[in-house]
Formats: structure tokens, sequence, C-alpha cells
């Protein structure tokens, strides 16, 4: 693709790194001032933020080879789907070529003053839930003109003035012209927003579904209710099947280097120059005097440490001897268990220390050595908050407890160690931690005798004290 060399910077088929200059075929010098990523799909598109003829603008840019075109078409006809509804959406301004290339862009109007619905809700905390009240009615609206939204999520929102604004036009699929989706169809497209988030709070999912129901005019019942949460569990695990394969890839989310002796994924927000020092020797962490060591064992080291000021654990996972490190090269090692099992917990609804980084020395494909850093969060273990503080049959920690292991069983996922130490109370919430042996079940069967080691290992802890054994007796 074209671009001006003093401005632009265009690394590989993936990578975009702004500022930068396009230009578009058309009349004359057309150019269009590319100054922020905002998203990149690798090998497929990216959304940027820019200036075109002087104002701002969004643009996406597709620029998969033989595919751009229909990428494109498909963007323009969804946001036309929008429009005929009756749905504000950003208008396009622009539609288009690259010179000298096979990429295609699309200039819509910058929508501003306005805030992600997705950062907003998040934001707010519980307050921030009001706005999907709005986003019901919005969505109602959808169904009722006959369009799903394959991508239904609140990042694809935009409040402007207390109204919504509905993103990503490609998503769009008209069902039957100008007829309104049945019952089904609406509670299964329904199914992926809630599958996003997890609405922990019963009351609140249920108004939320009893607006939806009223914009519709649909009766609202238990079975409704029932059918619906069944269709959320469903789009999860789909939804987390996609997300894990994502996990390991250059993206938006993840800077990825993988070179003949090393791989490095990381959290791009996290990527600054610190982290990237830091990442060239993680073994720092456990030389320097300041570093706070949590373990020490033959296996395995933990230590707290910070990079830019952000609290960090750090755990390397050791080579004992020559014949544990040929037993290693052939496996994935204990770091990226662990990155892929904390990705799955948080995409299930169930809390762990957020991932940053991992690393692996690597001799072509033989794991070595390995590093995973993550959030540190202060907190006591359950067995010690257990033993130490009043409780009652109804406790909150209780609840998030058993709500753990219910998620875990819903996507067959066992821990491998569940001791009440490996559960951390931080913030009056429930993380679970240390997830080396965590392993994804195909079989029932299998799953079902994982479990039963995982439960047997949780109720351990409470040998002796019968009146906290007791809070969690439905588990057996």
């Amino acid at each position: 693709m074209t671009c001006d060399k003093k401005r632009a910077v265009v690394i590989g088929p993936n990578r975009f790194v702004p500022p930068f200059n396009l230009t578009l075929n058309g009349d004359g010098d057309d150019l269009l001032e590319c100054t922020d990523l905002l998203r990149l799909v690798p090998g497929k598109r990216a959304v940027l933020l820019g200036r075109w003829r002087g104002k701002p603008v969004v643009a996406k840019l597709f620029y998969k080879r033989f595919r751009a075109g229909k990428h494109l078409a498909a963007e323009v006809a969804g946001n036309g789907l929008l429009k005929k509804a009756g749905i504000p959406t950003a208008g396009i301004l622009h539609s288009g070529s690259v010179q000298r290339s096979h990429a295609r862009v699309l200039i819509f109007e910058y929508i501003h003053p306005s805030q992600n619905l997705g950062v907003l809700v998040r934001s707010a905390g519980d307050s921030g839930w009001a706005y999907l009240e709005t986003l019901m009615a919005l969505v109602a609206r959808m169904h009722q003109a006959g369009l799903q939204h394959t991508d239904l999520h609140l990042d694809n929102f935009l409040v402007k003035d207390n109204e919504l604004y509905a993103l990503d036009g490609a998503a769009l699929a008209e069902k039957h012209p100008d007829t309104p989706l049945d019952t089904g169809a609406s509670l299964k497209n329904l199914a992926i927003l809630f599958a996003q988030r997890d609405i922990g709070d019963e009351r609140l999912f249920r108004a939320l579904v009893s607006a939806y129901c009223a914009a519709r005019g649909l009766a609202y019942s238990d079975g409704l209710i029932s059918t619906l949460q069944q269709r959320i569990i469903e789009c999860q695990k789909a939804r987390t099947r996609r997300y894990l394969k994502k996990i390991y890839r250059a993206s938006t989310e993840t800077v990825r280097q993988k070179k003949f002796r090393s791989f490095i994924l990381c959290k791009r927000e996290s990527y600054t120059p610190a982290m990237a020092a830091f990442l060239k020797d993680p073994d720092v962490a456990f030389d320097l005097p300041e570093a706070a060591m949590l373990k020490r064992g033959n296996t395995a080291g933990v230590v707290r440490f910070k990079v830019d000021g952000r609290d960090l654990v750090v755990k390397r996972y050791n080579v004992k001897n020559f014949f544990h490190g040929l037993r290693l090269a052939f496996k994935k090692s204990r770091a990226d268990r662990s990155w892929f099992g904390a990705h799955l917990l948080l995409e299930s609804g169930i809390r762990t220390p957020r991932p940053i980084a991992m690393k692996e020395l690597r001799l072509g494909p033989f794991r070595n050595r390995a590093w995973l850093i993550c959030d540190y969060i202060e907190g006591i273990s359950a067995r010690e908050y257990f033993q130490k503080s009043p409780f009652k049959d109804d406790n909150d920690l209780v609840q998030q407890i058993l709500s753990m292991f219910e998620r875990l069983e819903i996507f067959r996922v066992s821990h491998g160690d569940m001791k009440a130490t490996n559960i951390m109370i931080h913030d009056g919430k429930a993380f679970l931690i240390d997830l080396d042996s965590m392993a994804v079940h195909k079989s029932r069967a299998g799953f079902a005798k994982a479990r039963r080691k995982d439960v047997k290992r949780f109720m351990k802890n409470w040998t002796g004290l019968p009146e906290i054994a007791r809070l969690f007796h439905s588990l057996k």
C-alpha cells in the first residue's frame, strides 16, 4: 500500500504503527492521515482513527488479499440495514481503495464526544448496568426489524448524549426482510450479548430480560428465562473456544515474539519499554534485593516484583536436571498451561489474577525454562478466611466458591490441586490461583473423575471443622 514515507510505518502484512498516511484512489492526492490504531484483526482488517479532508474520521482498512472487496461490501450492506431500521450508526463518508494496493478502505464519521458502552459499563460498576436497559430496547428494535447482530457485545456500541449507536455493520444479518425474528431466533441472538459478561445478580438478569420482552411484546416467563440461560451457556462455551485460539496470536490485545531461542506473549497495553527490557531477562526479578520472594522450590520459584510501578507476580518454572529438561522439551510448559488456564477462567466468569506475559526459552520447537507474569493480589487464603472470619450459611464468599465450582463444571474444567490455599480472598472476592495442573476434559467420565478429586481435596481442608464443611455440603 502507498504511504507517506516521512510519516508512514507499516510492518509486515499484519502490523500497523501510526502515524502514517494512505493515498486513496480518486481525485488527486487524496490522503487519509492515520493517527491511532483502534483495533487490529491480523491478516484481515485494521480500524484507525485519523483525519480526512480536514475532519476527524474513523477508517476501516480491509487488506486480506482476494477478500478485501467482499469484506468492505458486507460492511456497507450492514450499515445500510441499520439505517433502514432507524438504528443510529456512524455514517459512511467514503468507500474506495488504496493506491497501488489490493486494500480497500471505508471512512466513517467520527462519533465524538462519545464513550464505548463496554468501557462505560465496566468503569461505572453496578450503576453502569442502567445503560443496559437502553441497550435492551435497541436490540429489541433490531430483532423487530428482522436483524441479527452476530457479534453482539458491549464494545460494538457507543454512547453519545445518552443515545446508543450500533457499530460493525459486517456482523449484521437479515434473516427475513421486514419480518420480526421469532422468539427462538431472538433468544439465540440475545444470548450472544449476555454471554459476554457474567451477570451474577439474578434479579438484574431477569430485569433486563423483562425490559427486552416488554420492548418486543413477548410474554415473560420462567420457561423463557430457562431457555435463554441454556442458550447463554452454549454461547459462552463457543465464545471461549474461539477466544482461546487468539491468545497465542499477535492482535490488538497481545504482542507475540517467536524466535529460535525464545517465545514471548505479552498484553499489548502492558508492553512498555520497561516490560520489554524485563522480558529479555526475567531472572532479574529473583536477583534484586528489593524483590519479595513468595516461594522458593526446586521446580518453581515465585517472587513479587514491580515493573513500571505495577505490582506483579513472577513465577519461574525451573529445570531440575537433564532428564527433567528432556521431558519438558516435548510438552507444553507449565507457564503455557497457566497462561491458557488464566484466560479460560476469566472467559468462563471465574476470577483469577490477570495474566500479563509469559516467556519460554526454546531451541527451535523444544522448550526449556519458562516464566509467567501476572497481577499481584493482596489477600488471604480461603482456609485462613473461614477459620478466622465469622460466617453464615448465606455468606457471600461461600456462594462465590460454590459458583466457582459450578462454572468449572459447566466448562468441564478441573483444577488439579483444589486446596483452600489455592483460593485467595481479595477485596471480598474469591480468586482461583496456581493453575499449573488445570485441565479441560473432553469426556464426561474423565471430567467426573477429576471433579471428584477436586471436591475431595477441597473438603479435606475442613477435616475437623464440621461447621465450615457444612457450608459446602452441596458439593458432595
